[in-house]
């Protein structure tokens, strides 16, 4: 082992393991699957963590499962240094002896070091490369963080259809006196195979019939004498279908052949290679593997039933055949009584076949379900106490469907077979609850757990974006495995919501990055300005987490302005297709509360909450409820289906975008809260119209990789948050146009936000575009003071109202101190009294009391105060106000 790389598993292993060195030992190292500090090491090697717990755990943990990526940056970590000697593959050597375990002795001169170059992405690795049959054929692997490649790992070049790839060792003579050849899917399979002591070959791919190698070899083998065939493919679904036609082929052909199988491990599936690191290719492991290959061989369920008995006598037992489920049972009396009448009682005067006939005239196999139902993990919701086992229910057609049963479901015969039914066609099951009890015990032994979050989109606590598909930790984005769940090393989590559906190409060679040049185009600083709040959405959490709030956007602007159109492209650069945002006053408030807490670090679009004509369900939503998602907190509450009194507040993730004709009417508080954009008719022009046009059709696959490039951008642009936000921030202050701390403090993020669309984050528009809109958004400051130095439009009318009044009579009609004081005495009842007199309309008397406090043009100085009136000659209680 490299000793850099040892020396960072052994810190690595001490610092968040809390491993303790003794001896020539790692011991009481916390156990990645129990969770228990009895795992050890050996210090010398630490390839694998073993779990002390045998009976209870005894799992191992091969280090590059653990750490990631110390395994990940070969060409980085091993390259020669200045000073040391050339060595042309000393890359691919410490990925073959450090990544793969293999002794470079044995397999020098079998492979190369190369360089892979993606022409569509750009993106390149260094790769090890090994020779195949047919002239300028080969096949590589990609060293250097191939997630960058998507599934493709490595990669064939060249034609070997019908052809393996034979180790160098050996010649097709040499092949021809083996007793056993083993056929894998991988290279590095049929390596591993060799070390352990077995003559392996490569077909390269699952689905690769050798023909020509077998038609070759036959030529080199003596009269009578060929080597038995052992197909040691890949234990998927592919590899399973290619291994049966494979040996059926092959004995067709005249060949003797069989199959081995790696079994699947407490739910995680090896390849030869891990089961050699492992130290699991033994000669006791591999007749283990050649059983579970002559069970996938069988040809009835019957002859299953007698190798699985055979193999582990039982009496009773299930078994699953071409995805049904079956009982095997041993009517040991019917069998003690054939063994009398042919062998006069002694067992051991049978043969086997004698012993097989009997077995099977006295064993009854019998369907107990017509699919196959296999518990993968065990997921839970903390907050609401339910609990559900995720399954995979293979059908005998090859579908397979995936859904939750939930304890009661799993502890009933009948509950389960209604779920089932409900689930797949045609899956009855057929058995008894104690059969159905033992064969759930049985495969949930050792069941894993899946970590969950009830939203889409970033978790704080697992420092994770998780979506549909895809997820981004730590720079790097992976895709959802086969069991719908996300592995970020140690760590498995999924989302338990299906309300938001985002659909992100993953394929960076698919992006097209000039759409940012139609915003613009359409837009111009305006777009920018959105794009870049929708930017700052991505990081909600995190820019909250340090800087204690985020503000709110509000997009206004005429009708046909290019809102909608805007912020459904927006919706496109997340993966969101054909959404615009939701309606507030058509919600009901627990609607609202769910929009608001479905998701995590993007956006809550809120759309058309104005109306024209107003109606009592309007009424009922009230701006000033989201006040509190201002800082992350809480926007509504509510009982937790339990006995105790349990609340649930989720807090507010995400983002608020405003969309709507008219500006927000709402309190002072909620208006200081808000960054506003307003759209307008006027700039348009037959080139905008020409961009606006191309951002509503271009395909979502070209431009959702937006996300995953913001997002794997984490560290640089929320670094350039934390430095370039105090600095815009005292930079507004200083403008005597704004005055308000608040309105400072997210204009500065919205400014430093703009700032990482260009150089400082993710290059998208250029120094020039980034000055326009910040200096956009310094206007907007400022404008945000003017409009907050304003009164409230109630307050405004009811100014008007007193004016107008005071200004049609020809004495003091309703100021109680009269028209020579500084200040204004009104009595509210009297104004209503006035105002119906002389038919003018009057704010609701709830709405102008509230607003009426916060009065800025004659300031408020206090409610319901006694004034001797010098219009009625006594005491009236009236509201107080400075005259100017």
């Amino acid at each position: 082992m490299d000793p850099k790389l040892r020396s960072d598993i052994l810190d690595t292993l001490k610092r968040d393991f809390k491993a303790q060195e003794r001896g020539t030992y790692l011991q009481k190292i916390e156990c990645p699957s129990c969770h228990k500090r009895e795992a050890f090491v050996e210090t010398d090697a630490p390839w694998m963590v073993k779990c002390g717990r045998e009976n209870k755990c005894g799992d191992q943990h091969h280090v590059k499962d653990l750490f990631p990526d110390f395994f990940n940056t070969w060409t980085e970590r091993y390259s020669p240094k200045q000073g040391e000697p050339a060595n042309p593959t000393a890359v691919a050597d410490g990925y073959l002896r450090d990544g793969r375990g293999f002794d470079l002795m044995r397999i020098r001169g079998w492979y190369s070091q190369e360089y892979f170059q993606n022409h569509e992405t750009n993106e390149g690795t260094t790769t090890v490369r090994f020779k195949l049959p047919n002239p300028n054929s080969y096949w590589e692997r990609f060293l250097d963080k191939p997630q960058r490649f998507g599934k493709q790992k490595g990669r064939a070049f060249g034609e070997y259809k019908g052809l393996v790839w034979i180790p160098p060792m050996f010649s097709y003579a040499d092949l021809a006196q083996q007793n056993e050849i083993h056929i894998t899917e991988g290279i590095f399979d049929a390596i591993a195979l060799l070390h352990a002591g077995y003559a392996a070959v490569s077909s390269i791919s699952c689905s690769n019939y050798i023909d020509k190698f077998l038609a070759e070899l036959a030529k080199h083998c003596a009269q009578g004498k060929r080597p038995t065939l052992i197909w040691g493919l890949d234990g998927d679904r592919a590899g399973r279908k290619y291994t049966l036609k494979h040996v059926n082929a092959a004995r067709k052909a005249g060949w003797q052949a069989t199959a081995m199988q790696c079994p699947t491990v407490k739910g995680r599936r090896f390849d030869w290679n891990d089961l050699y690191q492992r130290g699991e290719l033994t000669d006791w492991h591999v007749e283990q593997y050649r059983y579970h290959g002559e069970l996938l061989l069988a040809e009835t369920a019957g002859e299953k039933a007698l190798l699985m008995y055979h193999h582990r006598t039982r009496r009773t037992f299930w078994f699953e055949f071409d995805n049904n489920l079956f009982w095997w049972k041993l009517d040991i009396e019917a069998y003690d009584r054939e063994v009398n009448r042919v062998a006069d009682g002694s067992a051991e005067n049978l043969s086997p076949e004698q012993r097989d006939q009997l077995l099977q005239s006295a064993g009854t196999v019998t369907r107990i379900c017509t699919a196959m139902p296999r518990p993968l993990y065990y997921q839970a919701n903390s907050i609401t106490d339910e609990s559900w086992y995720y399954f995979a229910v293979e059908l005998p057609n090859g579908r397979t469907r995936k859904t939750t049963f939930t304890a009661k479901q799993l502890a009933s015969s009948s509950e389960f077979k209604n779920r089932l039914l409900a689930i797949a066609e045609n899956a009855w099951w057929l058995g008894t609850s104690k059969q159905l009890d033992q064969i759930m015990q049985q495969q949930m032994n050792h069941i894993k757990t899946v970590e969950t979050i009830d939203y889409i989109g970033y978790s704080k606590d697992h420092e994770a974006w998780v979506w549909n598909d895809l997820a981004v930790k730590g720079g790097r984005s992976y895709g959802i495995n086969s069991q719908d769940y996300f592995e970020f090393g140690k760590l498995s989590l999924k989302s338990l919501s299906s309300s938001v559906e985002l659909t992100i190409n993953p394929t960076l060679a698919e992006y097209n990055a000039n759409w940012v040049h139609s915003v613009i185009g359409a837009f111009g600083s305006d777009g920018v300005i959105a794009l870049a709040f929708w930017l700052g959405s991505l990081f909600a959490e995190q820019i909250r987490a340090r800087q204690k709030s985020y503000p709110f956007m509000e997009i206004v602007g005429e009708a046909g302005a290019g809102k909608s159109t805007l912020i459904e492209f927006l919706w496109k650069l997340v993966g969101r297709a054909d959404y615009e945002g939701f309606d507030p006053s058509k919600s009901t408030v627990a609607a609202r509360a769910r929009n608001f807490s479905q998701v995590s670090n993007l956006p809550v679009v809120l759309i058309e909450s104005d109306r024209e004509v107003e109606s009592a369900k309007q009424k009922q939503f009230d701006w000033d409820e989201l006040k509190t998602a201002f800082n992350g907190r809480s926007v509504r509450s509510r009982g937790v289906k339990n006995s105790g009194n349990d609340t649930y507040e989720p807090p507010f993730r995400g983002s608020f975008v405003i969309a709507q004709n008219a500006p927000v009417d709402a309190g002072e508080a909620m208006m200081s809260r808000i960054v506003h954009l307003f759209l307008t008719r006027e700039t348009q022009t037959n080139d905008s119209k020409a961009h606006a046009e191309w951002l509503e059709r271009v395909p979502m696959e070209q431009v959702s990789g937006f996300i995953l490039q913001a997002t794997r951008a984490e560290k640089q642009i929320l670094a350039h948050l934390e430095q370039r936000c105090p600095i815009y921030e005292a930079g507004l202050m200083q403008k005597p146009e704004v005055r308000m701390v608040r309105i400072a403090k997210c204009h500065s993020q919205l400014m430093a936000l703009v700032d990482c669309l260009g150089d400082d984050g993710l290059k998208l528009i250029s120094g020039q575009q980034v000055d326009a809109a910040r200096q956009s958004v310094e206007a907007m400051a400022a404008e945000r003071q003017r409009s907050l130095n304003k009164d409230h439009p109630i307050v405004t009318e009811f100014w008007e109202a007193y004016e107008y009044i005071q200004m049609s009579c020809s004495e003091n009609m309703l100021n109680h101190y009269g028209l020579d004081d500084q200040k204004i005495a009104i009595n509210l009842k009297q104004f209503e009294k006035v105002c119906a007199d002389m038919k003018l309309r009057t704010p609701d008397p709830r709405e102008l009391k509230r607003f009426l406090k916060g009065s800025k043009s004659r300031k408020f100085k206090d409610s319901n105060h006694p004034v001797h009136s010098q219009l009625l000659g006594k005491t009236v209680k009236c509201w107080i106000f400075e005259s100017r």
